[in-house]
Formats: C-alpha cells, structure tokens, sequence
C-alpha cells in the first residue's frame, strides 16, 4: 500500500511541504497518481534509514548548503539519481527544482550541465535500451531537459565580445540533439559564438555552412551511434574540401573511442568530454592571439 504526502509527512514527523520539496528535489522517490503523489512504504522506509544515518547533516542543511555556496564547494549529493527519478516521471518543476538545489549546494552551471544533465540523459537512454522504461518516456525527458536549459541559461550569459565563431552539430542518422544543444550552450558561456545545426545534417550541409560562416575557428560534428560513423567521416571530409586549414574539425560523442578513432575518421582532435573541448578551443584562442 502506497502512502500520501500527508502519511509521509506524519511518519516523519514534519510539515507536509516539507515531504513535498523532498519529493520534488527527487531525494523520496514518488508517483503521480491521478493529481496526488504517493510514495512506496519500501522507498520511504529507506528514505528514513538515510535520514538517521544522516540527522545532523539533514537538520543543518540549509546552513550548511550555504555555507557550501559561500566557499564554492560541492556536496556528493546523488543528483543524477534524483533528476533522473524526476524526468522519467515527466515531472518539469521537479526537475527544475533538483537542479536549483544542486546549484544552491555549490555546482556551478558547468556541472550542472556534465556532470548532471548529461549522465542523466546517458542513463535515461540506458535504460529506454534494457527497456526499463518506454521510447515516449524518454522522448519526454529530453523535451523536459531542453525546456529546463532554456529556463537556466539566460541566468549564465556571457556579455561582451566573443571569441569567434564555432560550428556544431550531428551528421545525418544521429536523431538526438540534447546533448548537443548543452556543448553549445557550455560554448556560449565561454564567450564563443555558436551555431547549433542540430542532429541528422547531411554532410553537404556541414560543408555549406563551413564555406559561408565568418571568424570560424572550429567544427565539432558529435556521433553518438556506431551506424552513423559514415556520415560522420562523410561531414569532416566535405569540412576539408572547403575550410580553411587554420580551422580545426574536432568529433566527439560516445560512438567515438579514442584520438586514433577520431583521426581514422579525418578529424584533428577527438573530444573525450565538454571540459576537454573547451581547453582544446582555449589553446587555439591563445594560440591565435
């Protein structure tokens, strides 16, 4: 039998909003039944087992969060776990809210976006594969986490001039674009100018683009499936045909394993992660001034 936030809140001996703001942070897993959360007994039973474990930290954790913040720390808090609990149920606010409390416990926007949006959308693609969950589950999620980037970004938008222009996208037969709209928006907070071509972009387009951009420094083409290596080899030979040899072709994504990989496949650099791109791209802009 599955308990409401009232029973919960009783249990635990604290105010319903604040079983509502655990559920909705994705620290006590719960269903949506009808226009009510419910919560297992099984899932609340451990929820309570942690919390014991744990009081002190629990009791203090606003100061504590804040004090994080203050000195630019970071909690170890399961924050894929819980925004993955939270987008499978196609829950937007709660979603949203996990992400504003991992950002109160002292995440900045980078980690936010790699090292909590992207495993989550890894994980959420995982277990789509093992069917955990169904296509329309994931879809879902990946709607609800382009929604939540366009309600976080605005809040980390670098003014002034920018660095130059780069270029990315996925070749033709890639369907997915999330991932990629998060390396653009990561590129912007970099002072890059960025333009997003999406997934599934023939290699003739690549080329278009390439030709026609202005204050071009590189193209990232992303491949996450091994079907869709082709047209990724495809894109960065069209890329070669009509850029300009200073302007470097970099390929990541998780269908590719290796710089060797990335180089068979006519690239200059293999991006292994965001982080890595991003110092790659501030060598050459150090480079080039």
């Amino acid at each position: 039998m599955n308990l409401t936030l009232t029973e919960v809140a009783e249990a635990l001996n604290v105010h319903y909003m604040t079983v509502y703001r655990y559920v909705r942070e994705g620290m006590l897993p719960a269903t949506r039944i009808n226009r009510s959360w419910q919560v297992k007994r099984s899932d609340l039973k451990e929820f309570e087992l942690a919390r014991a474990g744990n009081t002190k930290q629990v009791s203090k954790s606003v100061s504590k969060i804040s004090s994080k913040a203050r000195h630019g720390a970071r909690d170890t808090a399961p924050w894929v776990e819980r925004i993955v609990s939270r987008l499978t149920a196609g829950d937007e606010r709660g979603s949203l809210k996990v992400l504003e409390a991992a950002l109160r416990s002292g995440h900045d926007i980078h980690d936010i976006y790699i090292d909590v949006l992207l495993p989550a959308l890894v994980e959420i693609g995982d277990l789509w594969r093992r069917k955990k969950i169904d296509v329309y589950v994931e879809h879902r999620a990946s709607v609800i986490v382009i929604r939540l980037i366009s309600q976080i970004s605005p809040r980390f938008l670098r003014r002034g001039l920018d660095r130059g222009t780069i270029v990315v996208g996925a070749p033709a037969g890639e369907q997915h674009s999330v991932g990629i709209s998060i390396i653009a928006d990561l590129l912007r907070f970099e002072g890059w100018n960025v333009f997003n071509l999406g997934a599934n972009l023939p290699a003739i387009e690549f080329a278009k683009v390439v030709k026609d951009t202005q204050d071009l420094v590189a193209v990232c083409v992303i491949a996450t499936m091994s079907d869709s290596l082709r047209e990724t080899s495809k894109s960065i030979s069209a890329i070669r045909k009509v850029a300009h040899r200073d302007i470097k072709c970099f390929v990541g994504g998780a269908a590719i394993k290796s710089n060797e990989h990335a180089q068979k496949l006519g690239a200059d650099h293999w991006v292994a992660n965001p982080r890595d791109f991003f110092a790659s791209l501030d060598l050459l802009s150090s480079k080039a001034s």
